[in-house]
């Protein structure tokens, strides 16, 4: 918003960030507690509501004792799909103004990340967001993609105009569709 960054108190900055991580940030302690991390004042309707928006709610419900059910160091009790959810509640309930998404959807199945990212979309309309994706599935919608190569940018457009030039995002899309059409091939057999 015009500011430097070097004149912002970097507690109160930080509030205003949403990260979620390929590699979650979870700890010993109950799943409601882990997503209400960063945010006290946040109530029980809250937590659920954010739950909800991350598609994670009804497999918390399902657990023998729900929201309090309790998780080990790094999220152990919970898949890799899970963690990644209980990290997306987690930003969502704290409605931070601009998120960093690094890989957040890479652990779950295509049908659950695309009711996430649907979701996300609406969330994060209007709000500065970053992903980080190597599924490039992720992308299409953004305002813009920023093509990285070994650390330097090679392409900078949105999807239709990357697709269009046909270069290395181009290939990169290519590659991946291949990809997956061999796996679905594969699947099939």
């Amino acid at each position: 918003d015009g500011k430097n960054i070097k004149d912002l108190d970097a507690f109160a900055y930080r509030k205003h960030l949403g990260v979620v991580l390929q590699e979650t940030f979870l700890f010993a302690g109950s799943i409601f507690d882990n997503i209400r991390y960063g945010n006290e004042n946040a109530t029980y309707f809250d937590v659920i509501q954010a739950a909800k928006k991350a598609k994670i709610h009804d497999a918390i419900i399902n657990k023998e004792i729900g929201y309090d059910t309790i998780i080990g160091t790094k999220g152990a009790g919970l898949s890799g799909g899970e963690k990644q959810r209980v990290a997306i509640a987690r930003a969502i309930l704290n409605e931070p103004s601009l998120y960093i998404l690094d890989e957040a959807t890479a652990s779950l199945d295509t049908v659950t990340e695309k009711q996430i990212q649907d979701e996300l979309a609406l969330i994060t309309k209007d709000k500065t967001t970053f992903i980080i994706a190597h599924r490039l599935s992720t992308l299409k919608n953004a305002d813009r993609l920023i093509v990285l190569d070994k650390g330097s940018i090679v392409e900078v457009g949105t999807h239709k105009e990357l697709i269009d030039k046909k270069g290395y995002y181009y290939e990169l899309v290519n590659a991946q569709y291949m990809t997956y059409q061999k796996k679905a091939e594969d699947d099939l057999d």
